[in-house]
């Protein structure tokens, strides 16, 4: 395995997830067989995914003392990724995902929370510095934190990634800062109303490598001046959680092995795509080589 030096600034989570072959009507009662709970988040999933590929990764999340904390702690060092927590030993309570996913064809409704404010106990100065990696990923969570990073990194020609989940205000600055932007197709900055209006708008942040995933649907970029799809091979869906995470971690090593912008890309879409074949966000994992 390769030894690449990779920063995953975001959210971790706990998910519990239900498998149900259909949802249920206004005030009824499914009994589902016990939920999956998971460490979920989109930052703590492309680490873990990362690590996969790598042998390691670094994840900077909020964690904190809680009920979960050691079980998220113990969940990460299996997977091989190492965590600086931002508010070590204070009280703070977990974010929580409640996750209903369809047996038929892997679709999923999702009920969380957006996690509390923090004032972070380590500097992105000394994290980055500690750290010294090779290229860094940012989820749009704790969002201070995250733009000082971003700044240091551009100072520092660190590449800077973003996840571009769903719109936050903190994305017009943190694109200011990005060499590489994914975005998920439901990702909609203000005014833009379709994946066009998207990339016009990253190509006026001067944002040189753009992705939008579409689940099923071939990934739409641009590189520069290409515009180009990348088909995706269709499996049998099982579990599409996490898979957008697992996209931008794998996305995060091709690149450091030194694939260009749309071969990393297509390569980390196969592995995102062979993660929907297996259920929750870790079982993949183990059919991995």
């Amino acid at each position: 395995m390769a030894d690449f030096r990779a920063l995953f600034v975001g959210l971790t989570t706990i998910d519990i997830q239900y498998f149900a072959d259909e949802f249920p009507l206004p005030n009824t009662k499914l009994k589902l067989a016990p939920p999956e709970l998971l460490v979920g988040g989109p930052a703590a999933n492309a680490a873990v995914a990362f690590a996969k590929l790598n042998g390691q990764a670094t994840l900077v999340s909020a964690v904190g003392e809680n009920q979960f904390a050691q079980f998220i702690s113990d969940d990460l060092q299996n997977t091989n990724v190492k965590l600086v927590d931002l508010i070590p030993g204070k009280k703070y309570a977990p974010v929580l995902a409640t996750v209903v996913t369809s047996r038929v064809n892997g679709d999923r409704n999702i009920f969380t929370h957006a996690p509390q404010t923090i004032v972070p106990e380590i500097s992105a100065q000394q994290l980055i510095e500690t750290v010294s990696p090779q290229i860094i990923l940012l989820d749009g969570f704790y969002p201070e934190f995250g733009i000082e990073c971003a700044q240091i990194a551009k100072q520092k020609k660190i590449p800077v990634v973003l996840d571009c989940g769903s719109w936050k205000p903190q994305y017009e600055t943190l694109a200011d800062f990005a060499d590489f932007v994914i975005c998920s197709e439901d990702f909609y900055p203000q005014n833009a109303v379709n994946s066009q209006q998207v990339f016009t708008y990253f190509k006026m942040k001067n944002v040189p490598y753009c992705a939008i995933s579409r689940g099923e649907k071939p990934l739409l970029f641009y590189a520069g001046k290409q515009f180009g799809e990348i088909k995706i091979n269709q499996p049998q869906i099982i579990d599409t959680l996490g898979a957008g995470d697992v996209l931008h971690g794998a996305f995060c090593y091709f690149l450091l092995e030194g694939k260009p912008f749309q071969k990393a890309l297509g390569k980390a879409s196969e592995t995102a795509t062979f993660s929907c074949r297996f259920k929750g966000t870790r079982e993949w994992l183990n059919f991995v080589q």
